[in-house]
């Protein structure tokens, strides 16, 4: 994390909820935005990965378009359910554990879940994920592994 950055944000955003209340409030804000910004970068820095190379950059591109041709049909079939007013959903929460080693690679996973229709990726615990489904058969498609074969060969880089 780069402080400076995360400082100069936090001090903008304070500026615009304070609207330009004065000098002495733009004072305030700088302080405040250095102390949060300085303590959440010695609290939350871990050891970042390594950047995103260009290929990688485009293939995360690539899986966008193909994400987004999962979700437009989960999105039918909600959409489905919910105009028949069909309250008689099925949900259950499944455990699944991941092959991914990266951890960018797993939150791609997670968000890529939640990002579904039906499905939402309720915790990701190291390589465990726990996903609620509205019903059992959304929950087929993180079992086969459709989402978790695409981001292995993105963003899982050989030993």
């Amino acid at each position: 994390m780069r402080p400076i950055s995360l400082i100069a944000g936090l001090f903008v955003f304070w500026l615009v909820l304070t609207a330009g209340l004065g000098g002495w409030s733009a004072l305030l804000g700088l302080f405040l935005a250095g102390t949060i910004g300085l303590t959440s970068v010695r609290v939350l820095a871990r050891h970042e990965e390594p950047a995103l190379s260009a290929g990688e950059l485009v293939g995360l591109t690539l899986y966008g378009f193909g994400l987004s041709a999962l979700i437009l049909p989960a999105a039918w079939q909600v959409l489905r359910a919910v105009m028949q007013r069909r309250i008689g959903v099925d949900p259950i929460v499944i455990e699944h554990r991941t092959a991914l080693r990266r951890r960018l690679a797993r939150v791609a996973l997670a968000n890529s879940i939640t990002l579904t229709p039906g499905t939402h990726c309720v915790d990701l615990d190291g390589d465990l994920l726990t996903i609620h489904c509205l019903e059992p058969r959304f929950a087929e498609p993180i079992l086969e592994g459709v989402l978790e074969q695409r981001l292995a060969r993105l963003l899982e880089r050989q030993a």
